[in-house]
């Protein structure tokens, strides 16, 4: 009895959700408007924005550390300070603009995701409301303007499975092109969702052609670019410096490079080796300590990247110790720079850091429970290969920003097994038609 007054109160109260959750979306466009106008980019030009600013208003600039990044988003500072001519008001627009694009993007991708608009718009709710999501924006940051593009290269890859043509295969190719230029772990989940398509469609032979052609076009130019300045095949930026750093234990790392008889040196450290990510329940910190030391002569190619890899000993002990910090700090720090204390954003941000760890067991939970009735395979393997790389690679010191994309990630997973767990209920709520009906 009681729980059919709760399904018939469900059932009244049905036709006012997307009203609702309308109201709470055009509610969270007008805070994100907010957010960038009360605390613009132009006045946090610091430490790691300074460098993106920089890098991209220097559009010849060549030193061995403006050749780490992928090159799209200095490309998109250069455009944005053209635009702009560094006026807040401007600024504050613009970026306005992408921070309501970005959850509208994902959006989109949850609509190809799953049957269910009401679960989409509520996805779309839950990013748009996302301090970690809004905060950020106060910054010239990669996750920017990768989160906008990883949520389109999402929308092309299920639209493209659900149209199957050269056309849309194509546009999923651009955009998770553009992401991964944006920042390098968007390549690896590329090109897991392309060979995915490309096995389980058909016309394999034009696309397979028209992905190469897209790649010699893309990253031929960019292959010279750094053959030319750094002497390495790395089109998508020089991804060494952080490995090195990641793998090297040290709290800091001080580099030095040559090249054709000119000199730089640079030294910096991870915000993480400096947070304690279980405050205020522990006082853990890293065990990291001292400078680590590197010399790369970019004259010589791989050679000296090589030798300074081959140096440390990263044996069985060493890697579990490196690889659960960075599992502690990917899924516990505060996400640097927008956890700032002094605003409310940030402290709600600060706090919300300790959703991720649960809502990631309850997701993999359910994610196994419903397995067989739940077909989708290519989101939970993304979300895999993502936490290998980012989690277990090694590839950096992590931040608690390098999850932003895994958070909207897990909200598309759970949304996606939220209209799993619907189904069996909708079909046990619609009326049987008796035998002959109709006929």
């Amino acid at each position: 009895m009681l729980h059919q007054k709760m399904r018939d109160l469900m059932d009244r109260a049905r036709p006012f959700i997307p009203f609702i959750l309308w109201q709470l979306i055009v509610l969270a466009c007008c805070y994100r408007v907010w957010v960038v106008y009360a605390y613009n980019p132009m006045d946090h030009i610091w430490s790691d924005p300074e460098r993106h600013w920089v890098q991209g208003i220097d559009a010849k600039r060549d030193d061995p550390l403006a050749m780490m990044d992928p090159i799209l988003f200095q490309l998109y500072i250069g455009i944005f300070a053209k635009l702009t001519l560094g006026i807040h008001k401007l600024t504050a627009f613009y970026t306005a603009a992408l921070s309501l694009l970005t959850p509208w993007l994902w959006y989109r991708f949850l609509r190809e995701l799953q049957p269910s608009r009401n679960l989409a718009l509520l996805g779309w709710a839950i990013l748009a409301w996302s301090p970690s999501w809004t905060a950020i924006y106060s910054y010239f940051m990669q996750e920017t303007l990768m989160l906008p593009l990883l949520g389109a290269a999402l929308w092309a890859t299920w639209r493209c499975r659900r149209k199957a043509t050269l056309q849309a295969f194509l546009a999923a190719a651009i955009l998770w092109t553009l992401a991964g230029l944006t920042r390098s772990i968007c390549l690896p989940l590329g090109l897991l969702a392309l060979v995915w398509l490309w096995i389980a469609q058909g016309d394999k032979v034009r696309r397979a052609a028209t992905s190469l052609l897209l790649l010699a076009l893309v990253f031929g130019p960019l292959t010279v670019r750094s053959l030319e300045r750094a002497h390495l095949v790395a089109p998508h930026g020089i991804g060494g410096l952080n490995a090195l750093y990641a793998r090297s234990g040290g709290f800091e790392i001080n580099i030095e490079f040559k090249r054709e008889g000119a000199g730089w040196g640079f030294g910096f450290g991870s915000p993480s080796v400096g947070t304690e990510p279980f405050a205020p329940y522990s006082d853990w910190r890293t065990k990291r300590e001292g400078v680590a030391k590197f010399k790369i002569d970019m004259d010589k190619g791989a050679e000296d990247w090589d030798a300074e890899q081959a140096k440390i000993n990263l044996d069985l002990p060493r890697y579990l110790w490196l690889t659960g910090e960075n599992l502690a700090f990917l899924f516990f720090a505060e996400s640097w720079p927008d956890t700032d204390r002094s605003r409310s954003i940030g402290e709600i941000n600060y706090r919300l850091r300790w959703l991720w760890a649960p809502l990631s067991l309850a997701g993999l939970a359910l994610t196994v429970g419903l397995w067989r009735r739940q077909r989708e395979r290519l989101l939970p393997s993304l979300i895999l290969v993502w936490f290998l790389l980012q989690g277990l690679g090694l590839v950096a010191v992590n931040e608690g920003r390098y999850r932003k994309p895994f958070e909207g990630l897990l909200i598309a997973q759970l949304i996606l097994l939220a209209s799993t767990l619907r189904k069996p209920q909708q079909a046990a709520a619609t009326p049987t038609a008796p035998q002959g009906a109709g006929q």
